[in-house]
């Protein structure tokens, strides 16, 4: 039982801390205002999250797929016992 309460205390403070933090922090708009001005002009998608998933992050979401499948490919040829090997 003490545990939970020093659990749920902890995690408290930790969501008051990055609170506040998010609150204090000044961000800058440029990226989506750019996005927001130029997205259909550059890309031709009317839809936004689309036109920067699919125009200006391809490369990057291509490469992060490729880096998943060479993952999962190591870890399946390692978790293989070596009975199953020929």
């Amino acid at each position: 039982m003490i545990k939970k309460i020093i659990t749920i205390i902890l995690l408290v403070i930790i969501f008051l801390s990055f609170s506040s933090i998010l609150i204090d922090l000044d961000v800058d708009n440029y990226a989506k205002n750019y996005l927001f001005n130029n997205g259909l002009e550059e890309t031709g998608s009317k839809n936004l999250i689309t036109a920067i998933y699919l125009d200006y992050r391809l490369y990057d979401s291509l490469f992060e797929a490729g880096l998943l499948l060479v993952t999962v490919s190591g870890i399946i040829f390692i978790s293989k016992r070596d009975d199953d090997v020929i």
